[in-house]
């Protein structure tokens, strides 16, 4: 047991079980904590931009006045969060998207996640679209359309939720990356490099230990580190997977 204790190699191996521990631990923090946050994520599209349009053989009217400027924006809303939000968990009971200037003309629901989400456009003006829903269970949500003059930067979705996050802009957070691209980066790279590295210098300590000397036994070494390696690169990617299904960051691949 002394022996054991003075082994540096033991230490190591036990630094590195506390480590994934405590790995460990954060993910299932993050996994079984509720979370209530609503997403939104946008694309559009230029129709006519200042009198020119793209298809010239197409004439478009609005309300008998000729349009100079149409833009199609398509809005992506969904639950981010791990827990059901009602409509009754949205403070006047509706999602609400705002023009800056009169410029809404049409507003379509194109796909919910499911029938029974009920969302529907309740009533929508010149600066307003109301829309309302039954619920919305983590991972779903809307896309509709809206048809406007002007420019997508004019659109804004307001929401409260009651005991929950602020709505989320997807689309500002991809434009300044910021701390969460730095963090994303390190998963997405640090992560897998370290992989290998444990893997291997893992296993040989590992051999060490039972005393099998690394020189002269290369390829006893590599087979198992080559092992170890894709183990732990398979836990590495289902773990990945379950925090993104988790946290709902990225528009749900049923809305797309």
């Amino acid at each position: 047991m002394e022996k054991l204790m003075d082994n540096p190699y033991a230490w190591l191996i036990l630094s590195l079980c506390t480590i994934i521990s405590f790995v460990f631990a954060i993910y299932t923090w993050i996994v079984g904590r509720k979370i209530k946050e609503i997403s939104m994520d946008y694309f559009s599209n230029d129709i006519i931009k200042q009198g020119k349009n793209l298809i010239p053989k197409l004439d478009i009217n609005f309300d008998g006045k000729t349009i100079e400027d149409l833009t199609a924006t398509t809005f992506y809303i969904w639950n981010s969060g791990n827990d059901v939000i009602n409509c009754e968990d949205v403070v006047e009971k509706n999602l609400k998207i705002k023009c800056k200037s009169e410029a809404v003309l049409d507003v379509q629901i194109i796909k919910q996640s499911d029938d029974s989400n009920n969302f529907s456009v309740d009533s929508f003006t010149a600066t307003d679209i109301n829309l309302v829903f039954d619920y919305m269970d983590g991972g779903e949500g809307v896309r509709l359309q809206v048809l406007h003059t002007g420019s997508s930067n004019d659109l804004s979705v307001a929401c409260k939720i009651k005991g929950g996050r602020p709505i989320r802009n997807y689309t500002e957070l991809k434009k300044n990356k910021g701390l969460s691209g730095f963090w994303r980066g390190c998963l997405n790279e640090f992560l897998p490099i370290s992989i290998f590295l444990i893997s291997v210098y893992g296993t040989i300590i590992v051999l060490q230990l039972l005393g099998i000397p690394y020189k002269g036994n290369v390829i006893l070494v590599m087979i198992p580190s080559m092992v170890v390696m894709i183990l732990i690169l398979v836990l590495y990617l289902k773990i990945k997977k379950k925090i993104e299904r988790a946290l709902h960051r990225t528009i749900p691949n049923v809305l797309k």
